[in-house]
């Protein structure tokens, strides 16, 4: 979705950096986003696919970010099998939020993070409960493949041939990026997505369901089967103490752009982001 035509007035660039005015500020201050996990690891640097200040103009509400609509729905049928294969290898049940329900975030108490975790562990008595060191799921799904992506008003989309199904650049790419030495490594910027949300219950385990999908997965998820073959468990302990400079830098961030309403510094590729969304908006 691009940038909001009715708040291309609300904001001026200056000093390499977008600026509300003060108008937009006052009025929509409260409904300004919250830092989630995927945003957490974005905003402190560590997110490929994303930038800070990319971040920032999503939580001002100037952009939202869609989601290729075939990845949203394969993971929106896929990741219960996940969630289901993991209960049952590890005999540990977990909590399941409606977002709805919760109105998207289950930390509703806390003024600057937020957001949802995959699973949360319950006790006999069905209640969430870390002090066992029962750990926080975090559900992945990735293709085993390199799939092509075609880049439309910058926002990625996956190429399908004729029959639907996904083109794909080079075969296992995918899968290997995720190994080392035959032992399966988790990128930083997901131990931070889950370590925030461990942070925020003062809890240290989490557990990882990783799901490798064939090109057929996305055209018929539905009939996605959870096994040791295409399914992976990974455990990792986070030290809160590691933690507490991450959560540190992000407040202070929170501070200093949100309330006040001024951008982080762009990049260049942030510049020529925000150039062509302009662009297209007033076209």
């Amino acid at each position: 979705m691009p940038i909001n035509f009715q708040s291309l007035n609300q904001f001026k660039i200056a000093n390499n950096q977008v600026i509300l005015n003060q108008d937009y500020l006052l009025k929509e201050r409260k409904r300004f986003k919250k830092i989630t996990g995927t945003k957490f690891a974005a905003i402190v640097g560590l997110n490929k696919y994303n930038s800070p200040f990319k971040v920032w103009m999503s939580m001002v509400n100037l952009y939202k970010d869609t989601m290729d609509p075939t990845l949203a729905r394969t993971g929106n049928v896929i990741e219960p099998k996940v969630r289901n294969y993991v209960t049952q290898q590890l005999n540990i049940p977990f909590r399941v939020y409606d977002p709805k329900a919760v109105n998207y975030d289950v930390f509703s108490s806390h003024p600057i993070f937020g957001g949802i975790p995959d699973g949360e562990p319950l006790n006999q008595n069905q209640q969430v409960d870390y002090s066992t060191g029962m750990p926080m799921l975090e559900i992945k799904t990735s293709s085993i493949d390199s799939l092509l992506y075609k880049r439309e008003r910058n926002e990625l989309k996956m190429v399908k041939s004729s029959d639907g199904t996904p083109v794909i650049k080079e075969k296992n790419a995918k899968k290997k990026t995720w190994f080392l030495n035959e032992q399966i490594i988790i990128p930083n910027e997901y131990c931070l997505q889950i370590g925030l949300y461990l942070y925020l219950r003062q809890a240290t385990h989490a557990v990882f369901g990783i799901a490798f999908l064939e090109p057929q997965d996305y055209v018929q998820p539905e009939a996605f089967q959870a096994t040791d073959q295409n399914v992976y468990i990974a455990k990792c302990e986070l030290q809160l103490a590691q933690m507490k400079p991450y959560i540190d830098y992000a407040i202070d961030w929170y501070h200093k752009y949100i309330e006040q309403g001024v951008s982080p510094k762009m990049t260049e590729e942030d510049s020529a982001w925000l150039k062509t969304e302009l662009e297209g908006v007033k076209s």
